[in-house]
């Protein structure tokens, strides 16, 4: 059964915009993993150099816009205030396994944010936008969202947004030709209503 097609999300709070992605959002992409290479490897892994390229990113957002078709994926790009008309992206968070319709409703959270901008609560503040979205609008019942144990800072992102621990997989993702441990944590929506 497919999932209903997601409408563009467009949220506002007092430091960052956070929006649906496009194609010409492409550049954009490129360039910032390319300057975040170092920043996110020990959480992302090695990327050949076509992931680093606009072209790539032409073709990987456009297959996000056909997942929001089918409702299954919603891939968003953060911006900060305060970099002016026509910033770089700040950071980005994906929805994915998104199921709003019984018995499941629930989707996987999951995030970056550009070096530059760690430590001013941006992704703090994003995080509270689409966990919003997600709940009042998407009426899911819970996002489950997990991260590497040695990721301090993930993890006290998703503490301060309420999500609790609610699993510890060991050997669960093969990063750098190494396996990685993942803890698993999830937000519970405590207003969900009976579709």
């Amino acid at each position: 059964m497919a999932e209903a097609p997601l409408s563009p999300v467009h949220l506002e709070g007092a430091r960052v915009v956070v929006r649906t992605t496009t194609t010409k959002d492409a550049a954009r992409y490129a360039r910032y993993f390319d300057r975040n290479r170092a920043h996110l490897e020990p959480w992302e892994g090695l990327r050949d150099e076509i992931f680093y390229t606009e072209a790539y990113w032409l073709d990987r957002l456009a297959a996000h816009d056909e997942e929001r078709e089918r409702g299954t994926m919603l891939r968003l790009c953060i911006f900060d205030r305060k970099d002016g008309d026509d910033p770089e992206i700040a950071g980005m968070l994906s929805l994915t396994h998104i199921q709003a319709r019984a018995p499941v409703f629930n989707a996987r959270i999951g995030y970056s944010l550009d070096q530059s901008k760690e430590g001013q609560g941006l992704m703090s503040e994003s995080l509270a936008l689409v966990v919003r979205y997600c709940f009042d609008v998407l009426n899911l019942k819970r996002l489950l969202a997990g991260y590497v144990p040695h990721n301090a800072r993930s993890a006290k992102v998703l503490e301060r947004a309420g999500f609790v621990r609610e699993g510890y997989y060991r050997e669960f993702l093969y990063l750098r030709g190494r396996w990685e441990d993942h803890v698993e944590t999830s937000l519970i929506n405590p207003t969900w209503r009976e579709p």
